[in-house]
């Protein structure tokens, strides 16, 4: 009975230490700003400065163009799994853990979700994670602007 017990607790420790040593070093960082107005700079006027924002994004795996409907610029019906979703702070900052693989980012818009970048793939705001890192992003909400 004893060396049952031994065995059991033996066990535990064991996998205690597996769970620690599989814990995510990598993952997003980054900041969601917002962009509106006249955005053309001119020798009198600047363009108006961007700021950060309070948005929740949405984490996919990587999405092709050919994955989503895109309707005035918002994506909706995407096709491929939504991994996390996390809201930023006041100003716009967030930091999200992930393991190391590629992944498109949106952010919810009360018009559907909003990503304004591709790839030279079709590939829509996509972002690598490489294990051991987190990769920094800036990402422009700029539907309301004019450039």
């Amino acid at each position: 009975m004893r060396r049952l017990l031994i065995l059991c607790v033996l066990l535990c420790l064991v996998f205690q230490n597996q769970a620690q040593t599989t814990r995510l070093t990598s993952g997003i960082r980054g900041q969601v700003i917002w962009k509106s107005g006249n955005q053309m700079p001119s020798p009198d006027r600047p363009a108006s400065a961007a700021k950060g924002v309070k948005r929740e994004v949405w984490i996919y795996q990587l999405t092709n163009q050919n994955q989503a409907e895109q309707q005035e610029g918002f994506y909706r019906n995407i096709r491929t799994k939504r991994v996390r979703k996390v809201v930023t702070d006041a100003s716009g900052r967030f930091k999200v853990k992930l393991a190391p693989g590629r992944y498109s980012l949106f952010t919810k818009e009360p018009q559907g979700l909003w990503a304004n970048l591709t790839d030279g793939q079709g590939n829509i705001f996509p972002v690598t994670v490489r294990k051991g890192k987190y990769e920094e992003i800036q990402f422009e909400i700029n539907y309301a602007a004019v450039f």
